[in-house]
């Protein structure tokens, strides 16, 4: 991690508004906490939600400090978390596609270990806050991994269309893994340019963490568990992709605003 002496710099948030920012760790607290204390330290420190997606702003991040508060006390780093994050979800996905003869037991085991694999992406950003490390090096950890962990998903899900003779429905995945790559690469660029134009950010509107639910990650990790009843799961799933080209043209509409906006001469 890098420790610099320099003023911390502000937060980038990420496609799904976990925010990272830089800070100046003066210095790493000395002792392992304990959990309770750790819990009630995250409870303090937690970001506003305005804008950020229902499952992951009421369920995902508070499963996350959980994991944070144990990481903490087993002495790991943001870091790890981080790839213990990315190795869980490729586990899952692999677990998937292996058990396609069983989709019963492909579908829930892909499920709950893809929604753990999403907590643990909170738990990292948590635990960097916690122990006073957050640094460039963990930022660009993080944005990597992420710009991974959803085009794998929708490729998987494609694949297991190919697997069950449903050509059809695999390109929608894999049409759907590009829309991820997309969107992902439009938020986390038009941030830092918003940001280095100091162009305002427009306001987040009313209810629109449920407004983003179909474009949360957490849903489509607990859709896995419709992968048995494979028709239910196929509409399930392009209802999905229909709202994340919406929500896709809308953020893009709202970040070509934004980026107008803070144009200078």
């Amino acid at each position: 991690m890098i420790r610099s002496a320099s003023p911390p710099s502000p937060p980038t948030r990420s496609q799904h508004g976990e925010a990272h920012e830089l800070v100046d760790p003066d210095p790493p607290h000395p002792r392992r906490l304990p959990i309770a204390e750790s819990l009630r330290r995250l409870d303090a420190a937690q970001k506003p939600g305005a804008g950020v997606p229902a499952y992951t702003r009421w369920v995902n991040r508070r499963a996350a400090r959980y994991l944070c508060a144990a990481a903490e006390r087993m002495g790991a780093t943001p870091s790890a978390v981080s790839v213990m994050s990315i190795v869980v979800t490729l586990s899952g996905l692999g677990a998937f596609l292996a058990l396609h003869r069983t989709p019963l037991l492909a579908g829930g085991i892909a499920a709950v270990l893809l929604a753990l694999g999403y907590a643990l992406d909170s738990a990292d950003g948590q635990l960097a806050r916690l122990q006073q490390t957050s640094s460039l090096q963990g930022e660009w950890l993080d944005h990597t991994l992420d710009a991974v962990r959803m085009p794998a998903v929708h490729l998987s899900i494609a694949a297991g269309f190919l697997l069950q003779g449903m050509p059809l429905l695999a390109i929608v995945g894999a049409a759907f893994s590009a829309l991820a790559s997309a969107s992902f690469l439009s938020q986390i660029l038009g941030t830092a340019l918003r940001d280095r134009a100091q162009g305002q950010r427009v306001e987040v509107r009313r209810h629109q963490s449920w407004l983003l639910l179909p474009a949360d990650p957490g849903v489509l990790c607990w859709a896995f568990v419709l992968w048995p009843v494979l028709p239910l799961f196929g509409l399930v799933y392009l209802a999905l992709f229909g709202t994340n080209v919406l929500h896709f043209l809308l953020s893009a509409s709202r970040r070509w605003r934004e980026l107008g906006e803070g144009v200078t001469s």
